[in-house]
């Protein structure tokens, strides 16, 4: 490791901590790969087992109870209570799909991380939205179209799901398909059993089997790190970072209020310290992209 790698290190407040992570899907290795939690806090990661289907499951067997929000808090607890109440940090990731809210025909993957911290007391978590996903579903009845699915898919790197075109059926589902042999036997298998003939087939976005879902994942981690490594300027407990922005920059071009973000507003988890940073860019002004007014 670097010396500015080390320096940073002993500075963290973390240096030395493990961060548990409650998982069923392997999603310690998007945080231990890319190895953001070790370079910028000097913090390690632990994976405890847990069968988080119990709390909801991407292909409905399992409805989830409250947003992904109010789940990934739900793991943290879950673990807690398991393993012991005074855990000093743990970490859960949950994940959901569906259209963009700003451009619903392109598919968005939004990733959230809760973290308990009890070393110094305090929950915080970060989101991401992404449209980098393969996220995608469609009724087939040929292999043809099978395939032509698979590829957009970008399987077999990325598994799939298959079941009866009826929806609701949790009897006969088949999750994580990987090769091409073992997909069209079971597209045979559903097709022979469903009510029209036709297969259900959508993209499996349990995160140890959809590598770009990881990525995403990855990045957020990164997100975190970095707020946890910035202290609170007035009672230095780390999770300093924003909590708000105002839009409404000025247009270069015309002078009126814009979408773009004029300010920014930090604050800190625990205490009430609170700071108001404007946006820095060339004179302060909005390319007119961003004006209603100039671009309708």
């Amino acid at each position: 490791m670097e010396a500015s790698a080390l320096k940073k290190t002993k500075l963290s407040p973390y240096a030395g901590c493990c961060f548990v992570i409650p998982t069923k899907h392997a999603k310690s290795i998007a945080i231990a790969i890319a190895l953001h939690f070790a370079e910028i806090l000097g913090a390690g990661v632990v994976e405890y087992i847990v069968d988080t289907d119990t709390l909801g499951t991407f292909s409905g067997e399992v409805e989830r109870k409250g947003n992904a929000l109010e789940c990934a808090k739900e793991k943290c607890l879950l673990s807690n209570n398991r393993l012991n109440k005074d855990l000093v940090l743990t970490l859960a990731s949950e994940g959901s799909f569906g259209p963009h809210p700003k451009m619903p025909f392109i598919p968005c993957n939004h990733e959230v991380l809760y973290l308990i911290d009890k070393k110094y007391d305090f929950h915080l978590h970060v989101s991401h939205s992404s449209t980098n996903t393969n996220y995608c579903m469609q009724t087939i009845n040929s292999l043809e179209e099978l395939h032509k699915f698979a590829t957009k898919a970008l399987f077999p790197s990325h598994a799939l799901i298959l079941r009866p075109n009826d929806r609701v059926c949790t009897t006969f589902i088949y999750k994580g398909i990987s090769n091409s042999e073992e997909l069209e036997q079971i597209f045979a298998k559903c097709k022979a059993i469903s009510n029209d003939s036709k297969v259900w087939v959508e993209t499996d976005m349990r995160a140890h089997v959809n590598p770009t879902r990881m990525s995403v994942i990855s990045e957020l981690a990164l997100k975190l790190a970095k707020r946890l490594e910035s202290l609170c300027p007035k009672c230095s407990i780390p999770g300093w970072g924003q909590v708000d922005h105002e839009k409404g920059l000025p247009c270069r071009e015309c002078g009126l209020a814009t979408e773009a973000v004029k300010s920014k507003t930090l604050s800190c988890i625990k205490c009430d310290h609170i700071e108001s940073l404007a946006i820095a860019c060339a004179e302060k002004l909005a390319e007119p992209e961003f004006c209603f007014n100039c671009n309708p």
